[in-house]
């Protein structure tokens, strides 16, 4: 009897948990992303393993984090398939529709929401916290949104003679584009300028391309690639921790 029993049990809970494991797994087209993945996360063929064509396997886009649905190698975080002003890449870590410019159906396009700060999957006025921690003995910038890191990667702080300040700061001003200019230094047009202290910003940097050690001169130098989605997204009061 007890053997009939745990024939039953496995039969009617364990059984179909196999087999839908299984069929979560399948990858018709061998491309490194499941069919499940496939239709609903990233939009793509299941049926062919190069969705855009590009020479490249969607999987291997993913991985690398590029586009599969776009053919001219575009990172996800320069494209918006959806045309909710939120680009691919955060969909994908917000966990929002990348084919659903509102997630939560509350009329408000997710990018929208991710903008003035609120939680793009509750229809509910839910706020998440905006952060930007930066590690002067790392050289490395991290922000995140909730629990959620949106970015993360090399910057160029103050040499010794001119460092950057430490502390607990927040974002004071966003200036798009911004002249900096003294003794041996002329900097014209650097775009992308958030403001944490008189004086001092993080910034786009144009002129040079060894983030991941000091350069600057007190502020805080990010590469135009990772500084234009960091500037949209930032608010005035945002927090920038220095460590």
């Amino acid at each position: 009897m007890r053997f009939f029993y745990f024939i039953l049990y496995i039969t009617i809970f364990v059984f179909p948990i196999i087999v839908q494991a299984q069929v979560l797994d399948i990858d018709t087209d061998n491309d490194g992303l499941s069919d499940e993945q496939e239709l609903n996360i990233y939009f793509t063929d299941p049926k062919n393993s190069d969705t855009d064509g590009d020479g490249y396997l969607d999987g291997e886009e993913i991985k690398n984090n590029y586009s599969p649905l776009f053919g001219d190698k575009k990172k996800l975080i320069q494209v918006d398939s959806d045309k909710d002003y939120l680009n691919d890449a955060w969909e994908i870590i917000l966990g929002t529709g990348l084919m659903n410019p509102d997630s939560d159906y509350d009329k408000f396009l997710d990018g929208t929401e991710v903008a003035a700060g609120y939680d793009p999957l509750d229809s509910q006025p839910n706020k998440l916290p905006k952060t930007i921690k930066i590690s002067l003995t790392k050289q490395n910038l991290t922000y995140t949104f909730g629990e959620k890191t949106l970015g993360s990667f090399p910057i160029s702080s103050g040499v010794k003679t001119m460092p950057t300040p430490k502390g607990n700061f927040t974002v004071l001003a966003k200036i798009p584009v911004k002249h900096y200019g003294g003794v041996g230094y002329n900097y014209p047009n650097t775009k992308w300028n958030l403001q944490f202290k008189p004086s001092f910003f993080v910034h786009g940097a144009y002129w040079h391309n060894k983030f991941g050690q000091t350069m600057s001169h007190g502020c805080v130098n990010v590469a135009y690639e990772n500084m234009e989605a960091l500037y949209w997204w930032a608010q005035i009061g945002t927090p920038v921790i220095i460590e």
